[in-house]
């Protein structure tokens, strides 16, 4: 009887399956462990890493053919700088589809790490940021894992919990990039590194933060590990901070150029010992948003994030967006992981100068902004035009003090304890009052009312 030729084309499919299903098994019968000295010095050839295994090696032929290394530890070493280690639990290295067979020549793609804790001191940073740089790595992929930074004494400066890190890179497109997705001080984050793969040591790195969005965009162009040059972008709060900076002598030069941006930095920054100097223009800022976002956040920065930083901080602010207040200057010390107002100082034009001591603190959930204030009159007719009041009343009027208070989370504005040359106004029963205001407009009325009553 003859055989369909339909049916001799089923009986060739199964047995080619057949044959497939034992070519691709075969490996899993095989004794990896026999040969791991050859596997660590592939990987090391593959990925510029030194693999050591301490665990069992098992073949998986799915999702693509890799070895499963149950135990293992990671290290980079470079003569000059600090050793990196890490202990990999289930490390997966991929192998080329021409790599099966033990005895063939060993041929890895990539390798992957989940769920590991990657503990890394931060001496140990100049060894990791010269092997990005330098080495010619394959691919690798780190996933659901966490990073912890710790200073000499072990002790945790910060925790960042990665969702993904991808490295790659080519030699035929001339790049390398290092992808990471992950959340830094409870802000999700992604970022991008990249550079050219031959050169040598500039690069560019984009860091953007979401909730509330931040973006930093820096392009470092390195020439030793005492000198370099660069420039960064810092976008957030729909504003834009560009700075050019240069390392030299150990000391660090910060500086804004020249444009029409709102917000420019010029700073100075000493190495050994550290010192920071920075005096910064904030132009055309809402007053609003200085004291219920800008100055309450520097107050509020955790010490771990100060770390060893010693210096002053100065903001000169300009054309403010206020009908009254139009300049003013607040200086910053950080001394012993603390920073502290140093001066506060507004100006109504050439009118007249407050000087504030500022504090924040929490009232039955609520944020309360509060101030004291003595407001020095410097030029009476002015003042008394601008507030409208009788000349006769300021005459002899030099200087005013005063509290507010205000509701960060309410917007509630308070304005009491006035007094005049230090005398304490009382209304007609005798009595101190708490004035609620709404806007400037409201201010300007009850100064008119009071002076003039």
């Amino acid at each position: 009887m003859k055989i369909p030729i339909f049916t001799k084309g089923i009986f060739l499919l199964i047995a080619l399956f057949f044959t497939l299903g034992i070519y691709l098994s075969i490996p899993v019968l095989y004794n990896y462990k026999s040969i791991e000295n050859i596997i660590e010095s592939k990987f090391y050839s593959d990925f510029n890493i030194n693999l050591n295994i301490n665990g069992d090696i098992k073949y998986q032929l799915l999702p693509k053919p890799n070895l499963l290394i149950s135990d293992s530890s990671l290290s980079i070493i470079e003569k000059n700088n600090e050793d990196i280690s890490f202990d990999i639990k289930n490390l997966k290295v991929f192998m080329n589809s021409n790599s099966l067979y033990p005895k063939s020549k060993i041929n890895f793609e990539k390798f992957e790490i989940q769920n590991t804790n990657f503990i890394l001191k931060k001496k140990e940073y100049v060894t990791l940021r010269h092997y990005f740089h330098n080495s010619e790595s394959k691919p690798f992929h780190i996933k659901k894992s966490k990073i912890f930074i710790v200073d000499d004494k072990d002790e945790t400066l910060v925790i960042s919990p990665i969702e993904k890190i991808n490295f790659i890179t080519s030699k035929q497109d001339n790049f390398k990039k290092l992808n990471i997705k992950g959340i830094l001080f409870d802000l999700n984050f992604k970022s991008l590194w990249k550079k050219k793969y031959n050169s040598e040591m500039n690069s560019q790195i984009e860091v953007d933060f979401k909730e509330p969005n931040f973006l930093i965009n820096n392009q470092l162009n390195y020439k030793n590990s005492s000198s370099l040059d660069g420039s960064t972008l810092l976008t957030f709060f729909n504003q834009n901070i560009e700075i050019d900076y240069i390392l030299e002598n150990n000391k660090i030069t910060l500086s804004s150029p020249e444009n029409t941006n709102d917000i420019k930095i010029g700073a100075s920054i000493e190495l050994k010992p550290f010192y920071l100097n920075s005096n910064i223009i904030l132009n055309k800022q809402n007053i609003n948003f200085m004291i219920d976002e800008l100055i309450f956040s520097l107050l509020n920065l955790e010490p771990d994030l100060l770390g060893n930083i010693n210096g002053d901080i100065e903001l000169l602010l300009t054309n403010i967006e206020h009908e009254l207040l139009r300049s003013g200057k607040i200086s910053f010390n950080i001394s012993q992981n603390t920073i502290n107002l140093r001066e506060v100082l507004f100006n109504i034009g050439d009118i007249a100068q407050i000087n504030s001591e500022i504090k924040y603190n929490e009232k039955d959930g609520d944020i309360i902004f509060n101030s004291s204030n003595s407001l020095l009159i410097k030029n009476k007719k002015e003042f008394a035009k601008k507030f409208q009041v009788r000349p006769d009343k300021v005459k002899n009027l030099d200087e005013i003090y005063f509290k507010v208070e205000r509701n960060i989370n309410t917007r509630q504005i308070s304005i009491f304890d006035i007094k005049f040359n230090k005398v304490e106004y009382k209304d007609k029963n005798n009595s101190k009052l708490k004035y609620n205001i709404k806007n400037s407009q409201e201010l300007k009325s009850l100064m008119k009312r009071i002076i003039n009553s």
